[in-house]
């Protein structure tokens, strides 16, 4: 699972014990979405 950093936008493979990116030290980390769009059917 793949994390990107908010402040330097690092990629981050991993999150330890410590949610922290391991370049800046930056503490707000987001889970990287596939670009797929979902397609929802309505009846």
């Amino acid at each position: 699972m793949a994390y990107k950093c908010l402040h330097c936008g690092a990629e981050i493979k991993s999150i330890d014990k410590f949610v922290r990116c391991p370049y800046c030290g930056y503490r707000i980390v987001v889970k990287e979405r596939p670009q797929i769009a979902k397609e929802v059917k309505t009846d």
